[in-house]
This record gives structure tokens, sequence and C-alpha cells, in this order.
């Protein structure tokens, strides 16, 4: 019985350790998230070890998806490849470091999103449903997969996009029109002898600049 039990406990230590990158659960994501279509493309890349999508390229050395982490904003991730191959083991904690380095370069909160082919955000879809096939990789499914698992609206990413341009556009339309109203208020100045001429075309330039 001794012997029996030694067993049971030496598999779930071993299990645990094998499946170290999914056991953290309260760094997975959780609830709502809407996908840009950038980081739709970059999952793609990911899933397909590089091969398939608008990001595909030419890989030196084959490589399947390790896991990835993705900000709250569906913007940014930062991802482990994992080779084909394993010749070394480490224990580094790699679903931190993802974590991290997705959250210094988005400057906001990251959660695991995939540990390997199978997606880890709880966004209340069905857990089965959010692994991927590798036949559906291969056939170039997968962001038809995230949209059925309501991680992706292209619709809603265009519109997103378009309003960013926008913005961006009025933003540059303020700034235009501030400076030619700043412009017609020194050429008042000078006119009325408030500054001198040479004052004028210091202010001027600063402006312009």
């Amino acid at each position: 019985m001794k012997k029996f039990l030694g067993i049971i406990v030496l598999y779930v230590l071993f299990y645990t350790n094998l499946h170290a990158g999914v056991t953290t659960g309260y760094k997975f994501g959780k609830g709502p998230l809407k996908l840009t279509e950038h980081m739709a493309n970059e999952l793609e890349y990911y899933f397909s070890g590089g091969k398939r999508g608008a990001y595909a390229e030419k890989q030196e050395s084959a490589w399947k998806p390790g896991l990835i982490a993705i900000s709250v904003d569906g913007n940014t991730s930062y991802f482990f490849r994992h080779p084909i191959h394993v010749t070394q083991v480490d224990n580094k904690a790699y679903w931190g470091i993802a974590i991290s380095n997705c959250k210094k370069k988005s400057g906001k909160e990251c959660y695991l999103f995939a540990n390997a082919y199978k997606i880890v955000w709880d966004n209340g879809t069905d857990r089965k449903k959010r692994r991927l096939k590798k036949k559906d990789i291969k056939a170039g499914k997968t962001i038809a997969k995230l949209t059925e698992l309501g991680f992706y609206d292209s619709k809603t990413s265009n519109e997103v996009s378009e309003t960013k341009k926008k913005e961006k556009v009025d933003v540059k339309k303020v700034k235009d029109e501030n400076i030619v109203q700043k412009l017609k208020e020194l050429k008042e100045m000078l006119d009325d002898g408030t500054i001198t001429e040479e004052e004028f075309i210091r202010a001027k330039k600063k402006l312009l600049n």
C-alpha cells in the first residue's frame, strides 16, 4: 500500500512539473478580450510556427508555439517559441517572463493567452473549443477560430483603427490651427509696437519649428 501511494505521489509531482506553465491559473486572462487586427495576425503567426498568415516568413529552424501573453487591450503580446527537438530543459518561469515583457512593451496589464495550442484566456467559451487543431491552423483557419470564440471581430477592429486614424488627424488639425492663431497674435503685437521685428522673427521661428 505504501509503495502504491509512493508511486501516486511521484506521478503527481512529475505531472505538475511537466505542466508547470499551466498551473499558475491566477495569471491566465479572464473575461472579454477583443484583439486588434495586428494581434490576430500575430496569433496566426504564433500558432502556425511562423508559417501562416499576414506575417508568415521562412523559418530557419522549425518551431511550435510555446506560450504567449497578451495585454488587456488586445494589442500587444510577448511569446516564446518551443523548439521541435528539445536538447536542454531548464526551470525558468517562462510564463512570468512573457507577462513581464508584454507589460513593459504595452504599459498595460498582461495575462497568458495561450499555452502551446490551447487558449487559456477564459472568455466564457467552451474550454474544449479553445484548443486549436493543427489541421485547422495549417488550413489557415486560425483567425476564423478566434472570431468564432469571440476574441476577434474584423469589422470592429477596422472601425477602431479608423477611429484612431481620425483622432490623429484631428490632433494635427488642432495643432495647426493653434499655430496660425499664435502667428496672427504675434503679427498684431509687431504692428502695434509691443515687440520688435527681431523678437517677431525669433518667436515665429520657434513656433514653426
